[in-house]
């Protein structure tokens, strides 16, 4: 990952969660984004042959008539698997996107993706550990990223690739100290999520600015000089804890 990188984020709405059963896409949405910027965005709707549950209908307000003249998948694989070659792939809950993507894939002929990949999910209960939920509708909120159309595979891509530029950005605020810190630490997160640490810490390496008075260096980490600095830290093993379930550190006092 560089400056150069296309980031492309995908968002799917399906007709369920299991390709074994039958399911399948009904809509495909990416935001390709390069250089901090939304470069393409692609939307398109696809013809599922087969019914489309009316939870799921009620849930992404595509209908059945919507569907109804839209491409099958078989006809749209080429051109998706061309869009995404060479990119980095991006999903809030990357490991349902891409295998199912991949699934379909592989249903109709096509060999699957080996792409590298980065889970929105995991990035934002990092670098915001205090957020009161990570679904997307309540990141967007958070963030005061305008969201118009829930559950609908252009509008989650969208700001999917928004909310990516913001986790970047505020990455790009840290001091070059505890980027290092992350990057060493990423090893355990899903797909290739801690090769990002690293690529912006090396971005950032580029351009160092010295500390500023304020911050001090304790156990490798950049601290505010009139906060408490005894600080638990994670973790011996060189290695994050689950972020699904990681809170805060703790002080002691």
């Amino acid at each position: 990952m560089n400056r150069e990188t296309i980031y492309a984020v995908v968002d799917l709405e399906t007709t369920g969660t299991n390709i074994k059963d039958g399911d399948r896409i009904i809509q495909f949405g990416c935001a390709l984004v390069q250089n901090g910027k939304i470069i393409q965005t692609i939307s398109q709707d696809v013809n599922p042959l087969r019914d489309v549950p009316n939870k799921i209908q009620h849930l992404t307000h595509i209908s059945a008539d919507q569907l109804e003249f839209a491409p099958i998948f078989e006809d749209l694989a080429p051109t998706l698997v061309e869009i995404l070659s060479g990119t980095v792939f991006v999903a809030h809950n990357i490991n349902f996107d891409l295998p199912f993507l991949n699934g379909e894939l592989a249903r109709v002929g096509q060999e699957p993706l080996e792409l590298d990949g980065i889970d929105t999910v995991e990035l934002a209960q990092i670098i915001l550990p205090e957020a009161p939920s990570y679904r997307l509708q309540d990141l967007t909120q958070l963030l005061s990223i305008e969201h118009d159309n829930p559950h609908q595979a252009d509008s989650d891509a969208l700001v999917t690739a928004k909310l990516l530029l913001k986790l970047m950005a505020r990455l790009r605020e840290l001091p070059l100290v505890t980027l290092a810190k992350l990057s060493e630490l990423g090893t355990g997160l899903l797909r290739q999520t801690g090769d990002l640490f690293t690529a912006i810490y090396d971005q950032m390496q580029e351009q160092s600015q010295p500390l500023i008075p304020e911050l001090l260096i304790r156990e490798n980490i950049a601290l505010h000089k009139d906060q408490p600095t005894d600080f638990t830290l994670y973790p011996a093993n060189n290695t994050l804890p689950n972020t699904h379930t990681m809170k805060p550190l703790k002080r002691r006092f």
